[in-house]
């Protein structure tokens, strides 16, 4: 209580020397972008959100499709789900976080958020995004490792996911069954929403990058991101975040499991060659 008392002094006290600026981590869970997160997070004008769904929670309910008590859970949401009220303590919550953390730019991530673009856009008319995508093949199998293990598709998500499908007749050429088609199933949905956002966005609000590149490449991929976010940097500085950015896995460029190849389809593809673009 006293902590929550001083917190909103210091608010008080600060807020008219900042301005909001939110930045949005998308992409679909399992492509990295915790990690992507977790190292932009060492940035010192950096405020990082990571999955603070208690914040979204709070000002629109109706998003917490992980409570099978929830009230009309809401997976998808456009511009016609911005609620004025709502909104503005949306806002409220995420600047508060900005400035308790002296940073200049509030950096979310929230992978659910592949299929609320429109809605952000419509909320953060002023954002910019930082857009991670990886290939298909190896979210599957880290999705499938998820299933498994009973923490990925909790609440309502699944059920969600799957009205989603249907709302928008999204066919596939193969029944999914497995859990990696499950994987794969889900994979497909967010990049494809993903794509048709940013296809469609002004260039110079987001920037791209492929986990792939990412991994490979990490210190110019850092500086690349930061240079989008006009932030300082020091090559010392980017080399020491840099160092321990590695792949967990080997990569994986093919399958014997056809049936992934006909739900991913062309992007899939595309993805695993590292040759896909929203530009």
């Amino acid at each position: 209580m006293i902590k929550e008392f001083v917190k909103n002094i210091l608010f008080n006290l600060k807020k008219n020397k900042s301005t909001f600026s939110p930045v949005f981590i998308i992409g679909c869970g399992r492509s990295g972008t915790t990690i992507l997160g977790n190292t932009l997070s060492n940035h010192p004008k950096i405020k990082y959100l990571n999955e603070r769904r208690d914040l979204w929670n709070k000002a629109y309910p109706e998003f917490n499709i992980w409570n099978k008590n929830t009230q009309n859970p809401k997976l998808y949401a456009d511009k016609k789900d911005v609620i004025s009220k709502k909104n503005n303590l949306l806002h409220h919550l995420f600047f508060r976080e900005q400035v308790l953390g002296n940073s200049i730019i509030l950096l979310e991530k929230l992978p659910i958020n592949n299929f609320r673009l429109e809605f952000l856009n419509a909320s953060f008319p002023d954002a910019k995004y930082i857009y991670l995508t990886r290939n298909g093949l190896e979210v599957s199998k880290s999705i499938e490792k998820r299933i498994q293990k009973r923490n990925w598709f909790g609440g309502e998500k699944y059920e969600l996911l799957k009205k989603y499908s249907s709302d928008n007749n999204i066919l596939f050429k193969t029944k999914i069954n497995s859990d990696k088609e499950k994987g794969m199933w889900e994979w497909k949905l967010s990049i494809e929403e993903s794509n048709r956002f940013f296809r469609k966005e002004n260039k110079g609000n987001f920037i791209h990058l492929s986990y792939q590149d990412f991994i490979d490449s990490p210190s110019k991929k850092i500086k690349d991101i930061l240079d989008f976010l006009k932030l300082d940097y020091t090559e010392n500085w980017i080399n020491k975040i840099s160092e321990n950015i590695k792949r967990k896995n080997p990569e994986t460029k093919k399958t014997e499991d056809k049936s992934l190849y006909l739900i991913g389809g062309d992007i899939l593809n595309k993805t695993i060659d590292n040759s896909y673009t929203p530009y």
